[in-house]
Parts: structure tokens; sequence; C-alpha cells
């Protein structure tokens, strides 16, 4: 008996002990958990990615934009066509009017309310704006930005962060009446549920019910993984308790709702509520419908079985099961349950938040954010990243380059790149590497460093305006020339043709891209010069000090010669340009806006217009004029450029707007045969099919007048004189008794009488 007694005491005495340890560890561990989850929760929950958008459609009265572009945007936002316009993201046609219900949109310059206006269209354009139901005439109205896609590191995640402030009530207590009906009374676990789903799972012999809580739920999305075990569950259990205790009902209830899981978006995994319905339903959190409210809740159950795109029938069942339990605790009444039943699963043309990957464009985009001082943790916070990226320019710009390189040349590894830069604004509208446009690797616009042939010609011809008192009508001489090279043989330049025409004037040396006048006008200017002009307009990659500078022997990629045009079209203001116009994070603080940088003037105004008008002149009638015969004359500027060997061929124009700049060739610097107007051109030409020009109009400075020239002589004659070339010129003063011949004509005592 006394040895009994002796074993008994030893035994609890080493159970109080190893119960003491026990404790201590448990209570060491709690420590350690309630010390890391503090700090991850309250700082880094999760990583929001970068969104980034295209520019919203502007759209003011009196602009050419028509009918159907607008309604082919609304179609990208998924707004709903209906006859009777009921709520936000709708629209409905009549006639020559167009009325839209505008979501709310948190713009890069702030928030705007939902906002229903009427758009009345002529012939022309836009003639009208009206705000309704007032009939207040609005000079300005912007629908909102289209999504482009994210850009995020180490992180597969997609998330769009959102306030509860901004979550419907319904969506908050549906959520509760499924998930987690006591979250607002237990401490993170509910002793209840976990009896009822024990109750439930013993008669059915298998698992059918959790009794996981919402909190629960939040710690394994966040810091668990899916892992069936007794450990991983208390685990879980012991850090609900914790956040709990920790942190108010709210902000876990904040949380979850921008942490749970909704499906996949093109590889991508979509959480949270905030991106959740856009995805589903393309519409903000604060527009879903208790119809939307029922299948989202009811989606969080199980995102792949009740994906609503893939098992429309599961995700309808189950979301009309959510419609009637929230009918009988008195969320809905009667009527709107029957409304909500009756209403589709999903709007048509959603299921996808981008309609299609856009990698070159994004690619520009990542370089600028790359260089632009952000948060270093703006992850926490999430970005808005608001471009200059327009979507009709895009797809007019992959269409026109896929269909055009099949038809200019059978070659298989023929290839090209098309940017479109809005030169007005300086930003980057479009940007197309690769023939094919959802090909990711090798972004020849951006990185494809080819010489320019005669594109570099037209900063030649601004320099000898600028600095040698060139004018359009003056002559110079086309005729074979010896250009002595330090080192190296004489270089004897050609035409393109093989031929010399001896005199002509300057005008038509430029607008049939002459080389031999080209060349004679840089060695006058001098090779710096023109070299740093080329700096002027943004180049900073490495320029050739050599003679053949001006016939384009130095490399550039598209972008740099679509910055170089955009000068040239703002008749010598450079600004350099950009994809980035502002960002904000998910919350709509600013963070990022690009300011109106002051132009640079590379030349003055009076040499840009010049420039202008025998840019004009070679699409009215020179190598562009196919272009001319396809929109009409006057209407656009541009130049062609084609380098030695026919390896490349270039082609850019410009309207009042816009430039567009192609480059038509292979990777391995092969020939492809195509001068610039029979490669790069065709391509051009089928993109302002789809995407319609606008047309050029030049200001002509006060201090120029149109000078009738002497064809041969290339000096002022008078107006009246027919056989003239009559050009913008500098204003100068000509002799009083300057003939027709070009020579000033004695008169007459009777003559000068009268």
């Amino acid at each position: 008996m006394t040895r009994t007694r002796a074993v008994f005491r030893y035994l609890l005495i080493t159970g109080l002990k190893l119960a003491l340890i026990g404790l201590v560890l448990v209570a060491g561990y709690l420590i350690y958990l309630d010390a890391s989850l503090t700090k991850r929760f309250s700082s880094n929950r999760f990583q929001a990615p970068a969104l980034v958008y295209a520019r919203s459609l502007e759209l003011v009265p009196g602009s050419t934009i028509a009918a159907p572009t607008v309604i082919a945007e609304l179609e990208r936002l998924s707004y709903q066509r209906v006859t009777q316009i009921t709520d936000s993201g709708q629209y409905q046609q009549s006639g020559s009017s167009l009325t839209i219900y505008r979501r709310p949109f948190d713009f890069a310059d702030g928030p705007a309310m939902a906002q229903r206006v009427r758009l009345e269209f002529a012939a022309g354009g836009i003639r009208a704006i009206q705000s309704l139901p007032d009939g207040r005439a609005l000079n300005r109205f912007r629908l909102e930005a289209p999504l482009l896609g994210r850009l995020a590191g180490g992180s597969d995640e997609d998330r769009l962060l959102v306030g509860l402030e901004l979550v419907p009530n319904l969506l908050i207590e549906t959520l509760l009446l499924v998930e987690d009906r006591d979250f607002y009374h237990h401490a993170g676990i509910s002793v209840s549920s976990i009896a009822r789903a024990a109750v439930a799972n013993l008669i059915a012999m298998r698992t059918v019910q959790g009794g996981s809580t919402l909190t629960q739920q939040l710690v394994k999305n966040l810091y668990l993984t899916r892992e069936r075990s007794l450990w991983r569950k208390a685990n879980e259990a012991l850090m609900a308790l914790i956040i709990d205790y920790r942190f108010s009902k709210n902000e876990i209830l904040e949380t979850y709702l921008n942490e749970v899981y909704f499906g996949q978006d093109r590889g991508s995994a979509i959480h949270g509520i905030g991106l959740a319905s856009r995805l589903y339903f393309g519409k903000q959190v604060q527009e879903l419908t208790a119809s939307d409210i029922a299948l989202l809740v009811g989606v969080i159950k199980g995102p792949s079985y009740y994906d609503p795109r893939r098992y429309p029938e599961r995700a309808l069942e189950r979301r009309d099961m959510i419609l009637q339990l929230m009918l009988e605790h008195n969320l809905l009444d009667p009527n709107s349950y029957q409304v909500a039943v009756a209403a589709k699963l999903m709007p048509t043309g959603s299921g996808q938040l981008v309609k299609a990957r856009l990698p070159h464009y994004l690619e520009r985009v990542q370089q600028e954010l790359s260089q632009i001082t952000l948060p270093h943790n703006w992850q926490q916070q999430g970005l808005r990243v608001f471009t200059y990226f327009d979507p009709n320019a895009q797809q007019a710009a992959e269409q026109a380059l896929q269909q055009q390189l099949a038809q200019v040349s059978k070659d298989p590894l023929l290839q090209g790149a098309v940017v479109v830069v809005n030169h007005q604004q300086a930003g980057i509208a479009a940007v197309v590497g690769d023939r094919q446009p959802r090909a990711v690797g090798f972004n020849r616009a951006l990185n494809a460093m080819r010489p320019v042939g005669s594109l570099v010609k037209p900063l030649i011809y601004a320099a000898a305006f600028e600095h040698q008192g060139l004018e359009l009508g003056q002559v110079i001489r086309d005729e074979p020339i010896v250009v002595p090279r330090q080192g190296q043989a004489d270089w004897q330049p050609q035409n393109y043709d093989e031929t010399f025409l001896g005199d002509l004037s300057v005008y038509d040396a430029l607008v049939q891209s002459r080389n031999v006048p080209a060349v004679k006008l840089a060695q006058q200017v001098g090779i710096k010069q023109l070299v740093a002009m080329l700096q002027a307009t943004g180049v900073d990659t490495p320029i050739p000090e050599v003679p053949a500078l001006a016939l384009g022997s130095v490399a550039l990629s598209p972008l740099q010669v679509s910055e170089i045009y955009a000068m040239l079209a703002q008749s010598g203001k450079h600004r350099p340009v950009a994809a980035i116009a502002a960002m904000t994070d998910h919350q709509g603080l600013n963070l990022y806006q690009r300011s109106p940088q002051t132009a640079q003037q590379v030349f003055s105004a009076e040499v840009g217009y010049l420039i202008n008008y025998g840019l004009r002149g070679v699409i009215n009638e020179g190598t562009g004029k196919t272009l001319a015969q396809l929109v009409g004359s006057q209407q656009l500027a541009g130049k062609s450029g084609t380098t030695n060997d026919y390896r490349d061929s270039w082609f850019v124009a410009y309207d009042q707007q816009h430039v567009f700049s192609v480059w038509v060739g292979r990777d391995d610097n092969q020939p492809v045969g195509l001068t610039g107007s029979r490669g790069a051109l065709p391509v051009v030409a089928a993109l302002l099919q789809q995407f319609k020009p606008q047309p050029l109009q030049l200001e002509m400075p006060a201090t120029v007048t149109v000078v009738n020239f002497h064809r041969q002589l290339g000096v002022p004659i008078p107006d009246d004189c027919e056989a003239g070339l009559r050009v913008p010129a500098r204003f100068k003063t000509m002799p009083e008794d300057q003939g027709c011949s070009g020579t000033v004509e004695k008169k007459s005592w009777w003559q000068r009488l009268f």
C-alpha cells in the first residue's frame, strides 16, 4: 500500500511538472503568436497589385467622335444595352441620341458619383451633352477607365482594396447569415458552431459541415496551409482568438472581405469583394444588387465548384438557395426576392477582368514605374496606375500590322512594330512590338534599334532653316558630290533612283526625299549641329558623328522615332513621351501626377511651320500620296524611310492629335525588299482606316507669309507671276522692281510715273 502511494505521488508530481512545463510552453507560444500576429496583421495583411487603367474616354460637344465608338467603349466596360435605364452600368440608344448611366468611379483626380447623361449626335460627331434628369448642358463628360491588367512582384493574387464603408449592408448581413451568424458575439471561435458541425458530420459519417468562424477562415487564408490535421486546427483556433482579442470586429470583417478567394482570371487569383464584383458583374461594390450579393456569397464556399462561368447550373442553384435564406430571415421582402430570383446569373460580356493581354504596352508601364519614386510599402495599399493607353488605337494598330505584313510579303520572318503617340499630351497611346500582338518576348517597339534612313531628313532641313536662313522656295542643286571621310575612302552619296535632277526647290527636295540635297545641307549645317538637334529631341543613345548621319545611319527605336515626330508635330516643342499619367493607391490617395512639363523649343515656331508644310507635302504629293488618296489631302503630314539594301522600312504620319510610327524588317537584319512606301506605309494606311485621323491644322505664325518664288532662281517674285512656286516663307522685303524673271527690271520714266 505504501509503495502504491509512492508511485501515485510520483506520477502526480511528474504530471504536475509536465503540466507546468506545458503551460509555460503554451504561454510562451501564445506570447510569440500574439507578438508576431499583431505585427503582421497590423502592417502586412496581404499584397495588393498595381492595377493599370487605360485613358478615360472624354466626351465634349463638338468632338468628332461617333456614336459607334462610344458604344464600343461602353461594351468594353461591360455596360448593358437596355430599352429602359433603371440602374448605373446601362445605356440606351434612340435615334441620334445615346443615354448613359455611368457607374461611380475613382478617377485619378478624385471620385465621381454615378451620373446619367444624354449624348446628342450629328453628322460630324457630338452635338450636345445633357445631364439628366435636369437637362443641364455639360461641356465635358468622362466614362470610367477600362482596366488593362496588373503588375505585381512576387504574388499571383489580384485584389482591389475596398473600405468597409463602401460595402452594402445587405452583403455584410448575407455573408454573416451564411458563413458566421455569431460573428459579433463570439471571441474568434464559436463553440456552438463547432458542436453543430460535429453532430452533422457524425450523423453523415463524413465531413459535411464546418464549424470555422470568419476569423478562423481569415487566419487560414492569410497564415496557414490547407493541411488537414489537429495541430493546424488548434493553431487556427489560437490565432483566431488572438486576432479577435487584438482587433475590432469591423477590422477583421474588412480584412476578410478583401482577402477571401473568388476564383481565377487568366491565371491570376482573384481575392476580395472589390475585384470579384468587377469580374462577375462589371460593377463597383456599392452597385451590387441582391442577386449579385447572393451569387458572390455562394461562390465563397467553393470558388471552383460554384464558378458561374463554368458551372452556371450549380451557381444558380446555390444563389437561389441563399436568396431563399435572405427571404426567410427578412433580409429581402417578397417582391425583392422575386426580382432577384428572376435576374440573370451574370451580365453578358462579364466574367473577365481584362479582355486581352497587352504585354508590349505593359512593359513600357513597368519601365516607367521603376523610375518613379513610390512609397516603399505601396503593395500594402495597392496602386492604381492611370495611363494614356487608347484601346481603339491599340486595336487598330494590332489588326493593321497583322493583316498588312502578310500582304506586303510572304516572308514568315518579317516583323514589325507600331507606336501611336498623342502628341498633344506627349502620351503613349498604343504599342505593338510583334506581328503577334500577344507574344511575350522581344518588344521591337521599345527595344529594336534600327537605322532610320530618310526619317532624319526633316531635322536636317529644320537645322538649315534655323541656322542658315534657308527657305522652302529657294533652289538647291541636286548633282553628284564627293564627301571626304577621315581615314576612309571618299563618300559619293546617290539618290534612290540613281539620277540627279539639277536645280530644284528646297520644298521639292524635301517632298521627294532626295538624298544628295540633304547631304549637302547637313555638310553646311555641320554634323555636330545635327547630333545636337537629335539629342535635344530626347535621343539618349549613341549617335555616330559621320557624314552618313545625313541619310539616317543613326539607329533608333520606333518609340524614339515617335518622340522626334511628336516634336515636329508640335512645331519644334519637345516633351518626353510617357505612358503613365497619374497614380493613386486603392483608396484613391494621389501618389503621383505627371507634371505638365515645360516644352523645350528645339527650333522656332516659324521653322516648325515650314517643316510641317513640307511634310504635309510628302503626304499630298510625295512618297505618302497613297494616304492622301485614302483620307484626303491636307489631312496628314509624314515621312517615309528606307535603309541600305532595303533592310528597314519606315513610315511616320501624324494628324492634329496623334503620331503613327511603323517599322517593318527582320530581326536578323536581312534585306526585306521593301521601301518605306511599300512596307510600312500600308500598315499606317490600314490603321487609319479604323482609327480615323483628325485633320492636321497648321497655324501660320505672324512672321510667316506665302511668297511666290522663281522656280529656277529661288528668289521672290511678284504674286501675279503665274509660273512661280507659292510656299510659306519668313517675310523678306522684295526689291521694288523685281519682275517675273527673278531679276530687277528697269522701268522707263513713263512706267515709273504711272
